[in-house]
């Protein structure tokens, strides 16, 4: 033990006495054994400023992570026997300046089979097994096939040491040519020609938050600009306010706001932008991939003068759902745009061990690349729970990289979900060996629910997880609803050179006879609304069931549940679910549903398969209408029927126009506004035209 004990000091003490890459320090053992030892660690001069993230008095818990983003620090202690997070985990790791360690404090091996996660009651779904962690397994498995991580044990001590250059000091604000370009850069997004945006992409730790932070500075000081930063969270923020407020001393500084007498620098958040005008100079969106595209394109249209700066690898989000769905757009509708890569690493060295370590065992990596045929001759789903993809590394690394391109909040976390939790299922469609496509599966509801589905149906109780189960109980009021098995769909992924091609629809279609099989009540999902995803879903048979109330804050849309029943139980319910919602719907939308996308509204609403019947009176009234012998005033109500009725025709501009005025209550100038008239009178010329087609289209 104690020829351990010096091996360790005496690694220790060379590191602390030269110029090293960071590194992953492994301490194995008994949990006080692992304590004493980075306490003891942390008492070393060389140590410098620590962070401790456990669960004792003085340190900082997991779920607090985001708060120490903003920080550096030259020891992280990581403690796994307070709680495991693997967005946490990669996340902390940047914030270890250059030449620092990062600790993680873990079971012995031979314990790693039953260790289990103490915040898995937290995380697991009600009424499930809490077992050992698979993640955890995942992770020391990694450990052991990287030489660059050291693992200090009570009986043995692993590890290298991995030299670093010394960092050469920079003129000015600016870190590296490479940042100080990007200044550039945005400086002439903000001082040049309109509507020719700036990209900046990097991986972490590259200085692209710090260069927002100096150019906005930049500008403020020379050019008196007002500045907007927009970002998923306003932590993300943190390091740019930083950096401008080291440039500009005298200026006023809050937690959103930075503000001198010539211009300023604030934060606003992406849903307050997109819901009111906000006057700026320029726009700064930063970790632009943790935004919904959709979004993006949104911005892009609303500010003339915009810097998208991108995490590639993020443990918010992928960068690569940012790569394919932003910018053939961006080509599309700006073709002056421009981009600048920062590859050079600022708060740490080239080759860094830390953050290779880090993108290997989070998968964060691309996947290898394997070509698939077009051509399909009945690819088949398979089934695999976590610890049958921890067995097969590739095909999980596979996986991960389809959720990850389609979904842009796709995280760290979701690949402990996928390992640990026992309610959650990867379904992959194959074609022999290729992967083709993959969904994230979760099984909610069932007899787990059945003693609190009362108290759940009447809003008393909400328990973790099961979406589907409880969201639908407290719409109706109804226990049963509760205690139906559902199988949810989380994520659906399609490989890039493979969508558009209906494999998604044919997932969905064997999914239903495969899940019919397993006893499932009924199929579901929870999504943010948008008509291209209604209309995948419709085209399923998926009916719409309920419409949340509130935008999510992070991408601004609506959540839709949508629901295919499979047992006879589930489809009596499914027809009181869409009843219920198509009776509410159309006098919810000049209330909670004002600023849904007009397109999206109109197919919610055709949705609707109990008919809306135009009286001859009403027909009598627009007829009149169209021929300019009745006003407006005098037919709304006739309109709105019209409007409701189901006579298939494609959803126009006017259409539009109409759901805006008619049932989303809009005054007549915001109508005219977002319609490009000119005032009342236009509008009504719009509407006889178009209560003239809809005429003429009725049989």
């Amino acid at each position: 033990m104690a020829d351990v004990q010096n091996a360790f000091q005496s690694w220790l003490n060379q590191r602390y006495s030269g110029q090293f890459h960071r590194q992953l320090l492994l301490i194995q053992g008994p949990k006080d054994w692992t304590r004493q030892q980075a306490a003891s660690l942390l008492s070393h001069s060389g140590a410098g400023q620590a962070l401790w993230i456990g669960d004792e008095p003085g340190q900082v818990s997991c779920r607090d992570y985001r708060r120490q983003l903003g920080n550096e620090w030259d020891t992280v202690v990581f403690d796994l026997f307070a709680g495991v997070s693997a967005s946490a985990l990669v996340a902390l790791s940047g914030t270890v300046r250059r030449g620092g360690l990062m600790l993680l404090l873990c079971p012995a091996q031979q314990e790693l089979a039953h260790f289990i996660d103490p915040k898995a009651g937290q995380k697991n779904s009600f009424g499930w097994p809490v077992g050992p962690s698979q993640f955890c397994r995942w992770l020391l498995d990694r450990v052991s096939q990287s030489r660059q991580v050291a693992v200090f044990t009570p009986e043995a001590f692993r590890g290298n040491h991995y030299p670093a250059d010394k960092p050469s000091a920079k003129p000015g604000p600016c870190a590296s040519p490479e940042q100080a370009l990007a200044v550039q850069g945005i400086v002439k997004v903000a001082k040049g020609h309109r509507h020719r945006p700036l990209v900046i992409t990097a991986d972490r730790g590259r200085g692209k938050s710090s260069a927002l932070g100096i150019a906005a500075a930049q500008l403020i000081r020379d050019s008196a600009r007002n500045i907007v930063i927009t970002a998923p969270h306003p932590d993300a923020v943190a390091q740019a306010f930083t950096q401008a407020a080291k440039l500009l001393p005298e200026a006023n500084q809050s937690k959103d706001r930075l503000q001198t007498e010539h211009g300023e620098l604030r934060f606003v958040p992406v849903d307050v932008l997109l819901r009111e005008a906000q006057p700026a100079d320029v726009l700064l969106v930063d970790e632009a991939a943790a935004i919904p595209a959709p979004l993006l394109k949104k911005l892009l249209g609303r500010y003339s003068r915009v810097v998208f700066a991108s995490t590639i690898h993020g443990y918010e989000g992928s960068g690569r759902g940012f790569e394919i769905r932003f910018k053939p757009y961006l080509r599309a509708q700006r073709p002056g745009w421009q981009q600048l890569h920062l590859s050079t690493p600022l708060r740490w060295s080239p080759g860094d061990c830390l953050e290779a370590f880090w993108f290997d065992a989070l998968l964060m990596r691309d996947a290898p690349a394997t070509e698939a045929s077009q051509t399909f001759t009945a690819p088949k789903l398979h089934w695999y729970s976590g610890p049958q993809l921890a067995s097969q590394p590739s095909l999980l690394h596979k996986v991960f990289d389809l959720l990850v391109n389609a979904h842009y909040q796709t995280s760290p976390d979701d690949l402990q979900r996928i390992l640990d939790a026992p309610d959650i299922q990867v379904v992959t469609l194959q074609q022999e060996q290729h992967l083709l496509a993959a969904m994230l599966v979760q099984t909610e509801g069932t007899q787990r629910l059945a003693d609190l589905a009362n108290p759940i149906s009447l809003g008393q109780r909400r328990v973790q997880g099961h979406l589907l189960a409880q969201n639908l109980s407290a719409y109706l009021c109804e226990p049963a609803l509760a205690s139906l098995s559902y199988l949810r769909i989380v994520r659906i992924a399609v490989k890039d050179n493979l969508r558009r091609l209906g494999l998604g629809r044919q997932m969905l279609k064997q999914l239903t006879t495969e899940a019919t099989l397993r006893d499932y009540d009924a199929l579901g999902s929870s999504f943010g609304a948008s008509p291209d995803l209604l209309a995948f879903w419709q085209h399923s048979e998926f009916m719409p069931v309920r419409l949340g109330h509130k935008q999510d804050a992070a991408s601004g849309e609506h959540s839709l549940l949508v629901l295919k029943a499979l047992s006879p139980k589930a489809q009596i319910w499914q027809c009181a679910l869409t009843s219920y919602f198509y009776d509410e719907y159309p006098y919810l939308l000049a209330t909670y549903f004002k600023q849904l996308d007009a397109s999206l509204a109109l197919s919610l609403l055709k949705g609707n398969r109990q008919d809306v019947t135009l009286n001859v009176r009403y027909q009598r009234q627009l007829q009149a209408f169209s021929v300019g012998t009745q006003p407006l005033d005098t037919v709304l109500q006739a309109l709105r029927c019209l409007l409701m009725n189901r006579v298939k025709l494609p959803a126009c501009m006017d259409t539009q126009l109409a759901m805006r005025y008619l049932l989303q209550g809009w005054d007549i100038g915001s109508v005219c506004q977002e319609a490009g008239l000119s005032g009342k009178k236009q509008l009504v010329a719009r509407l006889r035209s178009w209560v003239k087609a809809r005429l003429d289209a009725t049989p």
